[in-house]
């Protein structure tokens, strides 16, 4: 299993923050703002079940993950995608288990911290071969760069509700 976990801090109280809506919400123009290597993001539901079908490139090898909803709430999102799809060196094909975690801290009263955990779980045989490839490297930059540009979307999403609350 390859796991990261990055943090960005938000100058913004964590009470201002729905993680789920905002994940509910993310357009696939900000999904794939938030870093280079996301190709495409979609949002639906299943009944009321949130869920995620995610396209990224992250260290050659390309990942079509179907995700859905463990846990939604205001400060903490578990996405899981038991059986996503990695193409090696964006040919081979290979079935891969990605778990992703957005949780919410408070800081202080006026800032909080976000992280985000990523999990890959992979079949034994392709775990040696990924080891050579750099991907554990590859998923730790990546998550790391995620994490700055979920960051940036949530403030900017927070500072426009602020300014729509404060026109009322």
């Amino acid at each position: 299993m390859i796991k990261h976990e990055a943090t960005a801090t938000l100058p913004i109280p964590a009470a201002e923050v729905d993680l789920a809506e905002w994940l509910a919400t993310l357009t696939d123009e900000d999904y794939q703002a938030s870093a280079k290597g996301h190709r495409a993001a979609g949002v639906h539901w299943h009944g009321d079940q949130l869920g995620m079908v995610n396209v990224e490139s992250v260290g050659g090898t390309l990942l079509v993950q179907h995700y859905h909803a463990v846990e939604a709430g205001p400060s903490r999102v578990e996405m899981l995608s038991p059986a996503s799809t990695g193409y090696l060196m964006n040919l081979v094909p290979v079935g891969v288990h990605v778990r992703w975690v957005l949780a919410l801290t408070p800081a202080t009263a006026t800032s909080c911290t976000l992280s985000c955990r990523v999990e890959v779980g992979l079949p034994s045989p392709v775990r040696h071969l990924t080891g050579l490839l750099g991907t554990a490297r590859a998923i730790r930059r990546h998550t790391e760069e995620e994490t700055v540009g979920f960051a940036a979307d949530i403030l900017a999403k927070a500072g426009a509700r602020a300014v729509a609350r404060a026109a009322r």
